[in-house]
Parts: structure tokens; C-alpha cells; sequence
């Protein structure tokens, strides 16, 4: 903004202005004064050329054009915005309806109490920013978080603020900062998992870890970089997202920056492990059989974990061999083993199950078959684990 007191003319259209504020009464705060002159450099900025008076009023007619286009903007989002009863969200709009009752564009235009806003923006409003300029970039910033919001299903939105309540142990109609953050968060932790289920926001425990293990890598899906891509608002969010996940280092700090939940799980029960004379035949047959029938055996007559232990420890064959009878196996018998790895080991996480130091076949062969899988595979493998529990008898 120009220095408009280096103007010698300024100084007496000021106090014109002063006089006329002040409408015969001689007293005035410095405040006041302070706040007037303020208004008046506003103002003048907004015009061309000319006198002080002329500037002065074309600079009026360019914030009264201004103004009108911020209120249809305000009417829109007024049209389009859903609060879930979120009080400050509901209170700071009713507040901006007030602003344009309100607006001084002679003596407050450079003001930005004319409305209270206790509604926080995931991006707030430059501090340098006053008076009409403060509030279009405060309504064009909520815009986009509004019509961003509009686009989620109200169910998903209502599960996530149920789930942050929950988790934060307070009411979120009274507490909640900014709605348009904790749903993107989400949105984005979707697509970096790129899971097809699209009936809730929530993520599990695992699918939090690897969104954050994506974001920290900058391993970003094409359908979220277009998202980001369609305002600069949500790009700035997003790089605020990556400069707070760059600091968490442990992965079980990605459920404080993603809203996850964990499953009710299923119990999980085994048939009993084969009697010594079963084991023996299967052996038997084992032995003579060419390589594609072994395979077959193995994978349709073990379904113990200890069975499969034992199998391994006491066969010798190629390491390729056994590299497809783990292709071979079903899903659901690596999910068994995976719980059966983790309970012997006392593994506190997934992951921990390729960090374990063993010699043996079993774990050695195990921990090979999930370095080949891909990152997203072996990911949706170890989400699906969250759905299971062992109970204690499993692998006595």
C-alpha cells in the first residue's frame, strides 16, 4: 500500500474526513483517529488517478463492486453448506451476514472486526490482509472447503466426526476446528491406499501406516495429485499434510494424524494338527511325488501352521520349489501363518515379521514369499489381518 502521509495533500483531506466523522462533536480517541486513517490509505489504494477526493472515490466504487461479488459468493456458500451442527461454523457465517450490514467503506474499510469469526480455516488468512481483503480471501478459502465437502456422502462425514469425538473425548459440535481437514485427511488417506471400498472414510491401522509411509516417500496415486491439482487451496493443504507427516517418524503415529479403527475381529480356530501317522503317509507320498504334485499335497492336506513348521524343517529342496508352494498356498493359510509367526515371535506389528532373525526354513521362506509381493499387495495382506484374532488353544 502506498504511504499516502508523504502526500502533502493528505493530511487536510484527512482532516476533512475527520470533521465530517465527527458531525460537530471535537472529541476523538487516538484509536479511533488511527483506525479512520488507516481506512482512508485503503480506500485511496483501491483508485486511480487523480485528486485525493477523486481516488478516494473511485476507490469506494471499486470496493462496492468488490463487495457485491463477495456477497453473491457469500449466498452461494449459504446455499451449499452444510455445518453438522458445528456451532462456530454456524455462528462466524451469521457473523459475515452481519459484515455487509456493517461495512464502513468512509471510516472502518480497512477493519476486520466487523465480524467475529471463530471458525479456523485449515489455511488461515494472511495476517497482512485487512478490511474487504481479509474477507474475500476468508469466504473464497471457505468456499473451497465447502464445495469440497458438499461432494462427500453425509453418512461418511457423520462416521468421521463420531470417531473424532471418540477418539479426542469431546463434543465435536462445540470443539471442532475446521470439518473441511479432518474429511480431506481422509480422502487422501483413500487414495493412497487405493482401496475400492468406498462405504466409509476410516482407515484400519495398516492402511494409516502405509498412507503415511506414502506421503513421507511422495508416492502419490495420479487421481490424488489431479485432486490437489484442482484448487491451489487444496494444494496448500496438502503440503501442510507433508510437512507435519515428515516429523512422524514411528509408524504407530500415523492413528494420530489419520482417523483409523480397528475392526471387530473374528475369532480364528484351527483343525488340530495331523496325527503322527498322517504326517508319516503324507511324507510317504511326499516323497515319490514330481514337484507339482508335492505342491498339491502340501497345500491341500496342512492346514496347521506347526504341521507346515515341521514340513519344512525336516525337507530339503530347491529354494524355487518352495517359492511356489508359498504362490500355491491359499490366502487365507499365509493369513494363519502370518498370526502364527507373529504369536511365537511376540511381533508387535506386521512389519516386524520381516525384521526377525531365524535360521530356520519356515521363517526364512515365509519372510521371502512377503518381500516379493508389492507394496500395495503386501499391504492389503496385512490390512485383512485386522479382521482375525487367535484364540489361545490355536497353537498349543
Amino acid at each position: 500500500m502506498k504511504n499516502e502521509v508523504l502526500d502533502p495533500d493528505f493530511y487536510p483531506f484527512f482532516m476533512r474526513k475527520l470533521q465530517e466523522h465527527l458531525s460537530g462533536s471535537s472529541v476523538i480517541t487516538i484509536d479511533q483517529a488511527e483506525r479512520i486513517q488507516q481506512s482512508i490509505e485503503f480506500v485511496l489504494a483501491q483508485g486511480g488517478e487523480g485528486s485525493l477526493p477523486e481516488r478516494f472515490e473511485q476507490g469506494k466504487h471499486q470496493l462496492k463492486q468488490r463487495l457485491k461479488k463477495l456477497q453473491q459468493l457469500y449466498e452461494t456458500i449459504m446455499a451449499n453448506y452444510q455445518s453438522f451442527e458445528i456451532d462456530s461454523l454456524k455462528e462466524s457465517l451469521i457473523e459475515i451476514g452481519h459484515f455487509f450490514k456493517t461495512y464502513d467503506l468512509e471510516y472502518g474499510a480497512a477493519e476486520n472486526d466487523q465480524a467475529f469469526l471463530d471458525y479456523q480455516l485449515s489455511v488461515a488468512v494472511p495476517k497482512d490482509f485487512v478490511g474487504l481483503e481479509y474477507y474475500e480471501r476468508y469466504l473464497q478459502n471457505l468456499a473451497a472447503e465447502v464445495f469440497f465437502l458438499k461432494n462427500i456422502p453425509e453418512h461418511q462425514i457423520y462416521e468421521l466426526l463420531d470417531c473424532y469425538q471418540e477418539k479426542l473425548g469431546f463434543d465435536y459440535r462445540q470443539d471442532v476446528n475446521n470439518l473441511f481437514e479432518i474429511v480431506f485427511r481422509q480422502i487422501v488417506g483413500k487414495m493412497l491406499i487405493a482401496k475400492k471400498e468406498n462405504d466409509t472414510l476410516l482407515l484400519n491401522r495398516v492402511e494409516a501406516q502405509y498412507a503415511m509411509v506414502q506421503i513421507q516417500n511422495e508416492d502419490l496415486p495420479s487421481k490424488l495429485t489431479q485432486l490437489i491439482e484442482l484448487n491451489p487451496y487444496y494444494r496448500h493443504v496438502f503440503e501442510q499434510f507433508k510437512e507435519t507427516i515428515r516429523h512422524l517418524q514411528e509408524p504407530e503415529r500415523a492413528f494420530e494424524f489419520f482417523l483409523s479403527i480397528t475392526a471387530k475381529k473374528r475369532r480364528l480356530e484351527l483343525p488340530p494338527t495331523l496325527s503322527v501317522m498322517r504326517f508319516n503317509q503324507l511324507l510317504e507320498a511326499y516323497s515319490v511325488a514330481d514337484q507339482q504334485e508335492k505342491i498339491c499335497l502340501i497345500s491341500q492336506n496342512i492346514s496347521a501352521p506347526s504341521d507346515f513348521e515341521e514340513f519344512l524343517k525336516i525337507t530339503s529342496n530347491t529354494p524355487e520349489f518352495y517359492k511356489r508352494l508359498f504362490k500355491e498356498l491359499e490366502k487365507d493359510f499365509i493369513i494363519t501363518l502370518i498370526l502364527y509367526v507373529m504369536k511365537k515371535y511376540r511381533c508387535e506389528n506386521y512389519q516386524a515379521i520381516i525384521d526377525l532373525k531365524g535360521k530356520n526354513n519356515f521363517l526364512y521362506f515365509l519372510k521371502d514369499y512377503l518381500k516379493s509381493l508389492s507394496i500395495n499387495d503386501q499391504s492389503q495382506l496385512f490390512s485383512s489381518l485386522e479382521d482375525y484374532q487367535l484364540v489361545s488353544y490355536d497353537f498349543s
